[in-house]
């Protein structure tokens, strides 16, 4: 009978263990950070940006900032472009534009004054190849070389992810 007892026991103890240990798993739709530019993460607030690039004193330039109105009933919904010139990064300058998808950073695009030079510092640091103008990051990230409406030439990274989440709440929502 004592044995039995223990043994009871020692099977609800692993039983209990085992529920614990699977509630702790991550949620499979919980943003894992991934990097983009140099420096910076996905997921990253705007506030932490701004300490990681000692751009405190508002050194840049709000180049979009759409919020719905109070009295919108959808979700959530800010999309936040800001852009900062004369930005170093890899030993590179030039300007750096960031988009923010509700207070996360989904996407940073670098426009430098040598793209060739640009590619290959970021290449070297973050251990990634461009091939067929793209090349990804794990855990979620797209990086690619490309040109804005312009034909300034950039580097762009984006969190797949969360432009996934963007992208789904434009066709559920969106007007």
């Amino acid at each position: 009978m004592k044995n039995f007892s223990l043994r009871l026991i020692t099977v609800a103890l692993l039983l209990v263990l085992f529920a614990m240990a699977s509630s702790c798993r991550r949620n499979p739709d919980e943003l894992q950070p991934s990097p983009l530019a140099p420096g910076l993460f996905s997921g990253q607030s705007l506030e932490a940006v701004e300490r990681e690039l000692k751009m405190m004193d508002g050194s840049f330039e709000i180049l979009v900032d759409r919020v719905p109105l109070p009295s919108d009933t959808r979700p959530p919904y800010r999309l936040l472009l800001i852009s900062r010139k004369n930005q170093v990064l890899a030993d590179q300058k030039g300007e750096l534009e960031l988009t923010f998808f509700n207070d996360q950073l989904m996407t940073a695009r670098f426009f430098p004054a040598d793209i060739t030079a640009t590619q290959a510092a970021f290449e070297r640091l973050q251990k990634f190849t461009i091939v067929s103008g793209q090349s990804d990051l794990a855990p979620s990230t797209r990086v690619w070389v490309g040109k804005d409406e312009n034909l300034r030439k950039y580097v762009g990274w984006t969190d797949k992810k969360l432009r996934l989440k963007q992208d789904a709440w434009v066709r559920q929502y969106g007007q």
